[in-house]
């Protein structure tokens, strides 16, 4: 006992330290599903399974089975590879080939559980559930840079949790309180055509920063055991709308030519200024089954729904020159993804897991373009799981596989072609059980 009150507080810090370094990615629309190596592991397909600590993300209700004080801290490696290939006759043409400048995000996500008498558990997690990262190489001479160079949503989430169980096991509930942060820098140059040449040329840079800005939300599931190889699981978590504000900064861009650069600077140049605008978060509802009828496997399925539907536009607004204000169409909607897993105990030290997912794309082909290229994705995962005394050590790989996604020369912005991505998702997750 000794041991657990001197090392619960300073894995409790750990927990809010973790999330203050979050960082982005890309999920679904831009939401980040894989928020525990285990859960990862076996496709995300964990709602009625939540037998980790991360089950504070998954289904809360689960930790109401935990009756042990326990840590769990990681994260997810994620590497993208994205091409755009332009196509004849339409513009940027097959001279606009590019790609993404090469990153590895790795959002953390953190949990810790407290059971309270014989019933009830307390947990708190952090976790960054949703962000977005769409950096072009060579972006100054992308040819998609008029309409984004580089976009950046980077949210962390704070979770308190309470759940408790009926004393036969057979029923659980729980809910926590969401608290979320966010922070969206936005970069893009901006054209003009040359009077002395008919062509068009870079004058301007905009860089678009917000402060870090939140709204709060909730998170509830159930879990019912109606036997002991069968285990139903839901999970609600709410939409939210964080209202940013920020500043817009304007750097001239030299074009060589003096008497150019001077109507520029007089009539092209806004000065700095605060900016205003609403990012909305979708609710998320997701249902499971697992069943252990086949001796020393789990074998889940999950559905997921999401309401993308409420993202019509991005929106900002410009607090001294409104003819800058921007409204880019977006008109999303909701989307669903199909999760199938399983966890095999193959010695008493050593766990595998198998994993699937199909996952729909909500982004009209209108809204495909260089700030965000979405697609439908299809994903397998493999994952470990190691456990010895107290400790626990979750690994995962999880390759995902983006459908080509071809603008058809539907583009709102007349900028088409095909975008081709691929991802490569290493989870790891350390746990210690009190």
């Amino acid at each position: 006992m000794r041991n657990s009150r001197s090392g619960f507080p300073g894995m409790f810090i750990l927990v809010l330290l973790i999330a203050a370094g979050t960082t982005a990615a890309f999920g679904s629309g831009f939401s980040i599903f894989e928020q525990g190596a285990k859960a990862t592991g076996m496709g995300g397909a964990f709602t009625a399974t939540a037998d980790d600590p991360s089950a504070m993300f998954y289904n809360v209700a689960g930790i109401a089975y935990q009756r042990h004080l326990s840590v769990l801290i990681g994260g997810t490696a994620i590497n993208f590879n994205n091409e755009f290939r332009g196509e004849e006759g339409t513009f940027p043409g097959p001279q606009g080939t590019a790609h993404y400048q090469a990153h590895t995000f790795i959002p953390p996500n953190a949990y810790a559980v407290v059971p309270i008498g014989e019933n009830l558990s307390f947990g708190i997690a952090a976790f960054s559930a949703f962000g977005l990262r769409t950096d072009w190489a060579n972006n100054d001479t992308f040819s998609g840079r008029f309409i984004s160079q580089d976009a950046n949503l980077k949210t962390v989430s704070i979770q308190p949790s309470l759940a408790w169980k009926t004393s036969n096991g057979k029923f659980a509930i729980g809910a926590g309180y969401e608290y979320r942060a966010a922070t969206i820098t936005l970069d893009r140059n901006v054209p003009a055509i040359n009077p002395f040449t008919q062509r068009i040329v870079d004058v301007v840079h905009a860089r678009l920063t917000s402060d870090r800005d939140h709204d709060t939300g909730f998170t509830a599931g159930l879990i019912f055991a109606p036997t002991d190889t069968l285990r139903f699981g839901a999970s609600y978590r709410a939409s939210q709308d964080i209202k940013f504000g920020g500043n817009a900064t304007f750097t001239q861009i030299p074009t060589g030519n003096a008497q150019l650069d001077g109507i520029i600077k007089a009539t092209r140049l806004p000065p700095a200024q605060g900016i205003s605008a609403t990012l909305p978060f979708p609710s998320t509802l997701s249902a499971g089954v697992a069943t252990t009828a086949i001796p020393n496997w789990t074998v889940e399925f999950d559905y997921n729904r999401a309401e993308w539907s409420r993202f019509k536009s991005l929106d900002v607004a410009f607090d001294v020159t409104p003819a800058n204000n921007l409204s880019v169409a977006e008109n999303w909607k909701d989307s669903s993804s199909y999760r199938i897993g399983a966890n095999h105990p193959v010695t008493e030290n050593w766990d595998v897991r198998l994993g699937a997912v199909y996952d729909e794309s909500p982004q009209p082909v209108e809204a495909v373009g260089p700030l965000l290229p979405d697609s439908d994705r299809i994903g397998v995962s493999f994952g470990l799981g190691y456990a010895s005394g107290p400790w626990r050590l979750e690994a995962t790989e999880f390759v995902l596989h983006f459908m080509d996604r071809n603008t058809l020369g539907r583009n709102d912005n007349q900028f088409n072609g095909t975008y081709k991505t691929s991802a490569n998702l290493i989870g790891l997750n350390i746990g210690y059980v009190f």
